[in-house]
């Protein structure tokens, strides 16, 4: 922290660039390259040169930041330059040359976290934020990074606090004193913050999907039309269809975003009985591992032809599986010799056509269903498993505690149990993070933020 950090903020690309400076010596060092007497007006574009010894390096707009009003709360200067490449490094260089640090990942918002300028859920939101690549999982980032998250713990860590401090308060009343809390209070006190807590950890397995995109993968038989049904929702021909089958020999990946949702879509090989060639076996292998670590299955038929006992099999190991699954009959757009699925009317389905197009809205809404669904009243989600993990430990914590209070257990057991709950839900915020923890935590960072 008395170390003042440098780091390039924006990326390759572009014709200006940002150098961020924040710490103790951030100030003199804007006016030793500058060779300016004083810093500019704080929070002011200033327009300066900088010297590389006797020459100019640049000319550039600089924004000084007086400490505690920046992002870091640190004195922070940004010098926003001609993003040349040789004009990048070599300013990176002079204020190394000066006595600056090159910044580790994460670092300016890790201080930002240290001098109390966000919590914890609100630096993740910041790093997701970063990563968001889609209409939900901005939402997600945004709710974190703007305090939703953490006023949601605060409110659920307030009125765990109060009823612990009411609890320990007459642990310590040896002379009885005060009026005893009913059990039935307690109890109640403590199922209503639990099913918060429930509430905000079942988002969870929606939440991740949204952040990280819902891994879809397309099953089928060869020449069922998966591949048609990759371009057809991609908008492109990601994927060469032919009418012979067994074309796809190994899985195509694509990644697109439905109704503001990233899907991950998996093209795999036809999975039939008897591979023609050691190409195609290899293939249909990498199709059952895609359909084994896959979120949701798509399971694509011929309607113009009854199944096959190929596809009879794959369907009683679809449902093995026991993952969210779509049966999608295509090529309806034929003479239909649609036959029945065993337990198909306890599945999603969808009925389309490549060729024409037909369907496909409701199949994008089929896929996207559940991704907006699974929030709290007032629709906020955790996306992040270290927040998961504090919620589930939190839970199993007061969980202990009711059972405690149901056998009688004297004040001081159930309480010990609702401090373990607490102590869970500081850490969810950063309260009592360890160093060694929020060093991984910030290292999942990209540079300069």
């Amino acid at each position: 922290m008395q170390q003042t950090i440098c780091a390039l903020a924006t990326g390759a690309g572009g014709a200006v660039a940002i150098v961020r400076l924040s710490g103790p010596q951030a100030c003199s060092l804007l006016c030793q390259l500058t060779r300016r007497s004083a810093a500019p007006e704080p929070r002011k574009q200033t327009l300066c040169t900088i010297y590389d010894g006797a020459d100019p390096l640049d000319r550039c707009l600089v924004t000084y930041f007086q400490a505690p009003h920046s992002f870091t709360g640190e004195d922070v200067v940004e010098f926003a330059l001609h993003a040349s490449p040789y004009v990048k490094g070599r300013l990176l260089e002079l204020l190394c040359a000066h006595g600056a640090t090159p910044a580790k990942r994460g670092e300016f918002s890790q201080r930002a976290f240290l001098n109390g300028k966000m919590d914890l859920v609100e630096a993740q939101g910041l790093c997701d934020l970063i990563a968001s690549g889609n209409k939900a999982a901005h939402k997600l980032a945004m709710d974190s990074l703007d305090g939703k998250l953490s006023n949601r713990v605060e409110e659920i860590k307030k009125r765990l606090s109060e009823l612990l401090a009411q609890i320990e308060v007459r642990l310590d009343d040896v002379d009885e004193e005060m009026t005893p809390l009913s059990d039935e209070f307690i109890r109640q006190e403590i199922t209503a913050v639990l099913e918060h807590i429930k509430a905000l950890a079942d988002t969870f397995s929606v939440g991740k999907y949204i952040k990280d995109g819902l891994k879809t993968a397309i099953v089928g038989a060869p020449n069922s039309g998966k591949s048609s049904l990759l371009n057809a929702l991609v908008g492109f021909d990601r994927a060469i269809v032919s009418d012979q089958s067994g074309t796809t020999r190994d899985t195509v990946e694509e990644t697109l975003e439905i109704n503001g949702q990233k899907i991950i879509l998996t093209d795999t090989a036809g999975i039939r009985d008897h591979a023609l060639d050691p190409a195609e076996k290899e293939g249909m292998r990498r199709s059952h591992r895609a359909m084994e670590t896959a979120d949701l299955i798509l399971f694509v038929l011929d309607a113009s032809r009854p199944l096959t006992p190929e596809e009879q099999a794959l369907w009683q190991d679809i449902r093995r599986q026991n993952k969210r699954t779509v049966i999608v009959w295509n090529k309806t757009d034929l003479p239909s010799a649609r036959p029945s699925l065993e337990h198909e009317e306890a599945y999603a389905r969808a009925e389309v056509s490549c060729k024409t197009g037909a369907g496909f809205d409701a199949l994008k809404k089929l896929l996207t269903a559940d991704l907006t669904e699974a929030k709290t009243a007032d629709g906020l989600m955790i996306s992040n498993l270290r927040h998961y993990e504090a919620l589930l430990r939190a839970q199993t914590e007061l969980e202990s505690a009711l059972i405690r209070l149901q056998a009688q257990a004297g004040g001081e057991i159930y309480a010990e149990h609702l401090r373990g709950a607490l102590r869970y839900l500081q850490d969810l915020i950063g309260e009592v993070t360890p160093d060694d923890v929020l060093g991984i935590i910030f290292s999942k960072f990209c540079m300069g933020k």
